[in-house]
């Protein structure tokens, strides 16, 4: 609903990076979603030896915490391993604990694909993933600040080169040469301009406006992309109730992101 599979088909069409071998790994990885799970067993370890009476082991397991959270990491990122010498790319669908993403993956370069959240909202609806847009924009918005947070704390507490690199879906549609060329020197790697890409001929996969069978359910489906194919500004459309609604919830993470500069497209009259 982001628009990461055309970010990522986009990059590799380019040559920047390689997508895993694995069939699963090409789609989603979800490799950092679940890490709270190896921290609460690097805890209960600890714990156990505590009560063991030998508190030295048990600050040591505490210690090398992190350590364990690495070492899973270099499995993970065996299983992507592509055959190529360039960079690996995996996506997430997922923010939850992104505090360990440079922790299991140091080495690892984070691009932030975001979206404007009406548009993101518009299309999470359309395809069912939420009951009601409420719920949609409460998911959208809790996701923008766990992005807000984690590049905040890589901002004071990293260097310049280990901060995510912000890259709008917008952006990426309506100038992707440009959105290239910065992926390019932020993984530091140079790109091949003899390697044309032509974003437009790029196929769709995943969107809300594909995928339908007859009965109304939604599943992810590549289709050739239409000419008039435009995934920008969808949520014009709302009346003023429904702007209202998704300002009071989100309003403030619309405009730290940039897409609005105040209040005032939400309280415009309709039409």
């Amino acid at each position: 609903m982001s628009g990461s599979n055309y970010l990522r088909n986009l990059i590799v069409a380019a040559g920047l990076c390689a997508v895993p071998s694995h069939p699963v790994l090409r789609r989603e990885d979800w490799f950092v979603h679940g890490s709270d799970h190896l921290q609460s067993y690097i805890s209960e370890l600890a714990h156990h030896w505590t009560n063991a009476s030998d508190g030295t082991r048990s600050r040591e397991i505490r210690a090398t915490g992190n350590e364990i959270l690495e070492g899973f990491g270099n499995v993970l990122a065996g299983l992507a391993a592509t055959g190529s010498s360039k960079r690996t790319i995996l996506k997430t669908p997922s923010t939850r604990n992104l505090e360990n993403l440079k922790i299991m993956f140091p080495g690892a370069r984070v691009i932030f694909l975001i979206r404007d959240g009406r548009d993101t909202c518009f299309s999470r609806l359309r395809a069912g993933y939420e009951k009601n847009l409420e719920e949609s924009v409460r998911f959208w918005s809790t996701r923008v600040r766990h992005m807000l947070r984690h590049d905040e704390k890589s901002r004071t507490g990293g260097t310049g080169a280990t901060r995510p690199l912000w890259v709008r879906y917008e952006d990426a549609v309506e100038a992707p040469d440009t959105v290239l060329d910065r992926i390019a020197l932020y993984l530091d790697t140079r790109r091949d301009t003899s390697n044309d890409v032509d974003a437009g001929r790029l196929p769709v996969f995943g969107s809300s406006e594909f995928g339908h069978d007859e009965t109304g359910d939604f599943a992810k489906v590549t289709v050739a992309r239409p000419d008039d194919f435009n995934p920008v500004g969808r949520w014009k459309s709302w009346p003023r109730v429904t702007r209202e609604m998704f300002h009071e919830i989100a309003g403030d993470e619309l405009i730290e992101l940039g897409y609005e500069a105040d209040n005032t497209w939400c309280t415009a009259p309709d039409g």
